[in-house]
């Protein structure tokens, strides 16, 4: 699946995903000072090959909106876990990232551990290595974002 990032206006981007079989699904995204939500979304989904959360569930056939709109297929490989768990890593990156300082795997670690608890779910393995590749996609693909103008788009492969 293409995942494609289209630069906005210094409030909204746009994210657009083609499937395989040409279909396509797209919405705003918020603009952020750091790489978007979704962006970081990508990047966690695709390392920790995690396959039922945002992505998966949009290449299976879901159409994004505020809350995903299934089709038999996506909801089949929707796994609440998962999602959950997805989005508090994604959350503990993104609050590491706009603190301004270089994140660490201590400070990763304990934000999930927080973040996990506070939904009361289990807390997901992510290694160092893990991190460090999330880490260092995360911070090279916002430096590619932030230097795009309005109406630029980055497509990367889900």
């Amino acid at each position: 699946m293409q995942v494609i990032f289209t630069k906005g206006t210094q409030r909204y981007g746009q994210l657009r995903c083609v499937r395989m079989d040409g279909s396509a699904t797209q919405t705003q995204m918020p603009e952020q000072g750091i790489a978007p939500h979704d962006m970081i979304h990508y990047v966690v989904e695709k390392r920790l090959h995690i396959q039922g959360a945002f992505f998966s569930q949009v290449r299976a056939g879901a159409d994004i909106s505020f809350a995903l709109e299934h089709n038999e297929t996506s909801r089949a490989i929707a796994d609440k876990t998962e999602v959950w768990q997805t989005e508090s890593i994604v959350e503990t990156l993104q609050s590491l990232l706009w603190s301004g300082e270089t994140p660490t795997y201590d400070g990763f670690i304990y934000l999930l551990e927080q973040a996990c608890n506070s939904r009361d779910l289990a807390v997901p393995t992510v290694s160092q290595s893990d991190f460090e590749h999330i880490l260092n996609e995360i911070m090279d693909l916002s430096i590619e974002w932030q230097g795009m103008g309005e109406g630029q788009s980055l497509t990367l492969k889900f």
